[in-house]
């Protein structure tokens, strides 16, 4: 509806939620895509609508970045966000906290957890979570937690990864690892997000 005096409909940019996801195909420096995960994960707690909450992996890979990424996420330090050595402080309020702990539990039935899991007080501590073997339909693979929680997802082949990466109802940010140019001349085409990075992290 518009207003009186108004020539058009109110024109609006919006940044609303997110599920983004970092697509690793066969030919990517697998190290610097382990990398990227981990801080577009775990970065601010995971509190971003950028934040890469699916790692979308091709198969041939799979089993050799997955123990990649963990050891990134062991690096992680958690405590207080004052100190300069702290990589992750507590999430914002009990509130999201009782969230995310809800979403864990929720990931414990549709994935394999193989890191982190655990979360305390005083403050809202939550470890960096990860899921392997998630299904692309999964809730932890299509909600928003807004939390340190990842979703490690196999993909078959190329069409498949980028099947899998759109298959949400958001799309916000994504990330490409690839050196195959083909590829990633592919996703600057069909990968259905506002901001897409090429072979770094999701976000900002």
């Amino acid at each position: 509806k518009t207003s009186p005096g108004q020539i058009w409909v109110k024109r609006t940019v919006l940044e609303m939620g997110g599920k983004d996801a970092v697509v690793v195909d066969e030919s990517a420096d697998l190290d610097a895509a382990a990398k990227g995960i981990v801080s577009s994960a775990f970065g601010f707690q995971g509190q971003k609508c950028s934040a890469g909450s699916r790692a979308i992996i091709h198969e041939r890979v799979y089993d050799r970045i997955l123990p990649k990424i963990l050891a990134e996420a062991d690096r992680i330090t958690i405590g207080d966000p004052t100190d300069p050595t702290t990589y992750m402080g507590p999430v914002v309020d009990d509130k999201a906290f009782n969230k995310i702990r809800e979403y864990i539990d929720i990931g414990k039935s549709e994935g394999k957890l193989v890191h982190g899991g655990e979360s305390w007080g005083p403050g809202y501590f939550i470890e960096p979570t990860i899921f392997a073997d998630v299904a692309p339909d999964a809730r932890i693979a299509q909600e928003e937690i807004f939390g340190p929680v990842l979703a490690v997802i196999k993909g078959q082949d190329w069409e498949d990864l980028l099947r899998i990466a759109n298959g949400t109802i958001y799309g916000l940010t994504g990330a490409v690892y690839s050196k195959d140019d083909s590829h990633r001349q592919d996703a600057y085409q069909r990968y259905h997000v506002g901001n897409l990075y090429f072979n770094r992290k999701c976000t900002g």
